[in-house]
């Protein structure tokens, strides 16, 4: 432990105090409002948290709405939080975050929306999440959606979107810098009852002689208003078999996925859909000979697409950056790397498959931290090629993570809706 540290996690020791914590609130209201709005906004989000708790006068100060466009500014140039999600827990447990600008690298529970009983995460963006929750009627199983801020409590319902028989739905959340809009985009694969030779009919029109045949659409919400909009079909090349959307850059929400047929293999490519314009594009993907969906991570760093692409011969993964979005010719190759090296894991064999990082997000001193097995989370030093297994205390077991900008905006108030 450095000397920083050192006196970082004794001036931790001496806040917890509860006499130091008396005097402190005591000589706090000597200060002009303007001082002590600069100090706030350069604390941690869990000291603020805990501030925010220990009296009145200092949640009123936490509430002051000159204090999150200030912290705002101070955390765009910090190491992200990390938010950590478990679907197969009680959805009181399902939620957890770390501050790894916090010293004590632990683990803090985030307390769900009130009322929800079971909840998937969609995504996160500008200090807000999105959850996915079921809604079960006898006729089939829908999804609802909340946009929640973690730190600040408050939620917004989407509305509900048209529903259909067997369904299979794909959420992606995100926010376009140009249009200042959040938005919701959907695409849900189902069932359509036909008579066979004839038009479409509907459902409840069900008979022998009819038969079904495979639709989809594409629709988009954005939020602050009150409908869904049809898009039309996604493209072929989103089949039914998709996930989420892996990477938000520039305002648009990207996949990997089969754009064609090399023979009797598939070929994979980059597909975004752009926020603003509400379209889908192919995005040149780097100038490597092939893409595998299973070893290809695309990720944000720095602001920039990503792809680590790994090698079915070698076992290292290549990682490249595109400096300008959307141009080919931008894709650099940053450094390449083993991830195997971590541990002594083995290179290329069947079982490694399940071994392959994901890539979370780059670190302000360079690094890219890891996650491995849906477990451990290791820092990659391209520099001196070493790897590091972060301490962080309360770890769970397995858990999705996201690299997370915390805010103290309200998920109302980001949005300017009026409730």
């Amino acid at each position: 432990m450095d000397a920083e540290e050192e006196r970082e996690k004794k001036r931790v020791i001496l806040a917890d105090d509860p006499s130091n914590r008396a005097m402190v609130q005591r000589d706090l209201h000597l200060l002009p409002s303007e001082i002590l709005l600069e100090i706030l906004s350069r604390l941690p989000i869990t000291s603020l948290i805990h501030f925010k708790t220990t009296s009145h006068g200092c949640y009123d100060l936490i509430a002051d709405t000159r204090l999150p466009p200030m912290f705002r500014n101070r955390v765009s140039d910090s190491n992200p939080c990390l938010i950590l999600f478990n679907h197969n827990l009680p959805v009181s447990q399902q939620l957890h975050f770390v501050d790894i600008e916090d010293c004590s690298r632990r683990v803090r529970k985030i307390e769900p929306p009130q009322h929800l009983k079971i909840a998937n995460l969609v995504g996160s963006c500008n200090g807000l999440l999105c959850l996915s929750f079921p809604i079960i009627s006898h006729l089939f199983v829908s999804y609802g959606l909340l946009i929640y801020n973690p730190f600040v409590g408050d939620a917004v319902r989407v509305p509900p979107a048209v529903q259909f028989f067997d369904q299979f739905e794909v959420f992606g959340f995100g926010f376009h810098p140009r249009t200042g809009e959040f938005k919701v985009v959907r695409i849900v694969y189902y069932e359509k009852e036909t008579m066979v030779g004839d038009p479409v009919l509907d459902v409840e029109e069900l008979d022998e002689g009819f038969d079904t045949v495979d639709e989809s659409m594409v629709q988009v919400f954005t939020v602050g208003t009150t409908e869904w909009r049809n898009k039309g079909a996604p493209p072929p090349e989103l089949g039914d078999e998709i996930g989420p959307p892996v990477a938000l850059v520039e305002g648009s929400l990207h996949w990997v996925t089969p754009v064609g047929m090399g023979g009797v293999d598939p070929i994979f490519g980059i597909i975004s859909f752009d926020l603003a314009a509400e379209v889908f594009k192919e995005i040149p993907h780097p100038p490597c000979q092939r893409l595998v969906s299973d070893r290809c991570n695309l990720s944000v760093l720095s602001g920039c697409l990503s792809a680590a692409i790994g090698s079915g011969e070698t076992g290292h993964f290549d990682m490249w950056v595109m400096k300008q979005y959307h141009v080919k010719e931008s894709w650099v190759k940053q450094f390449s790397f083993d991830p195997y090296l971590h541990r002594g894991w083995p290179v290329n064999t069947s079982s490694s498959l399940s071994r392959l990082p994901i890539i979370i997000c780059a670190l302000k001193n360079g690094e890219i931290l890891l996650q491995y097995n849906k477990s451990s989370l290791v820092s990659y030093d391209p520099v001196e090629n070493r790897f590091k297994t972060l301490q962080i205390s309360r770890l769970p077991n397995q858990f999705q993570v996201l690299p997370f900008l915390p805010s103290l905006f309200s998920a109302k108030a980001t949005m300017n809706l009026l409730f």
